[in-house]
């Protein structure tokens, strides 16, 4: 079967692989999109440990099991992924995709949505608090800005490199400010659109913008860190955390029952009509050139089409 593959040496092509066998407790699907994201970059660069034997990458995707159900899946049976035309995926793994919302939008929000709102239920935002979405152009700081104020939030910023971007979060409603970072002091720049100070930081990227984050929180705040793109560590003081609670989230290796009710959670605020995230779709003859766009750190969540 077509199917793109991960080398040992972490390299990308575009091939042939052998087909799935059945096996008990595991569905084989037919895919027909497939869904790219920063964890699929950071498995094939060793993140997580050695890259085995050549294996077919991609998370999460969306497709039809035999009896032509279609069914959103994430955590494939390895070495398979969902960049293949036919992948083998534990039945707990298995979510049936809501008949009204397109591929592209059910993958765009399944990983990367539970990614935004997983933290911020944990955050427990109070009605009218002020939320930070540090990294907010990329799909989870899209969905985060968009969860957030279904939650609860009375002032969402947005903040990022991409201006544009943020223009545009900022014209649809999902940021009531935006602030663009790199241009030179990001902590007062954060700081001059805090309106006081904020709640909540949804931290996608952490490194020195999740300390200039931290320094523009006011006392009770909480700083879920869940990205690493900007950096993996930062330094702050006892006193700059005084008062405050920063904690790192972890999503993906979650119960899949857990991971399960927030996915149903985000479905249905996507069927009211409360939910969009951008996408860029590519054919399966185009991955390699998809594989690249993702390593640009994309605007819009990264499909492939059969």
């Amino acid at each position: 079967m077509r199917a793109a593959l991960i080398g040992t040496d972490g390299s990308f092509s575009v091939g042939t692989f052998a087909e799935p066998q059945p096996e008990p407790g595991c569905s084989l699907v037919t895919v027909s999109v497939a869904g790219l994201g920063p964890t699929d970059l950071m498995r094939a660069k060793g993140f997580f440990g050695p890259v085995g034997a050549p294996y077919v990458p991609a998370g999460e995707g969306l497709g039809h099991l035999a009896d032509g159900r279609r069914v959103y899946f994430g955590h494939s049976k390895p070495p398979y992924g969902a960049l293949a035309e036919r992948t083998l995926v534990p039945d707990d793994e298995i979510w049936a995709a809501p008949p009204t919302l397109s591929d592209d939008q059910v993958v765009a929000l399944a990983i990367s949505g539970t990614g935004a709102l997983l933290p911020l239920q944990e955050a427990r935002i109070v009605p009218g608090e002020s939320v930070l979405i540090l990294g907010a152009t990329g799909p989870v700081g899209q969905i985060g800005a968009q969860v957030a104020r279904l939650l609860g939030a009375g002032r969402v910023v947005a903040a990022a490199r991409n201006r544009p971007a943020l223009e545009a979060m900022k014209a649809r409603g999902d940021a009531d400010a935006i602030v663009v970072l790199g241009q030179g002091d990001d902590e007062n720049a954060l700081k001059g659109a805090a309106a006081g100070g904020y709640d909540v930081v949804l931290d996608v990227i952490y490194g020195s913008p999740a300390e200039a984050a931290m320094r523009a929180t006011r006392p009770g705040a909480r700083m879920m860190s869940i990205g690493v793109q900007a950096g993996q560590t930062v330094s702050l003081s006892l006193r700059e955390l005084v008062s405050r609670s920063h904690i790192g989230v972890g999503t993906g290796q979650r119960p899949a029952a857990e991971r399960r009710a927030a996915f149903d959670r985000l479905m249905a605020m996507a069927c009211e009509g409360n939910l969009k995230v951008n996408t860029r779709c590519y054919a399966f003859d185009d991955a390699a050139e998809a594989w690249a766009a993702q390593a640009g750190s994309p605007h819009g969540k990264i499909v492939i089409r059969f």
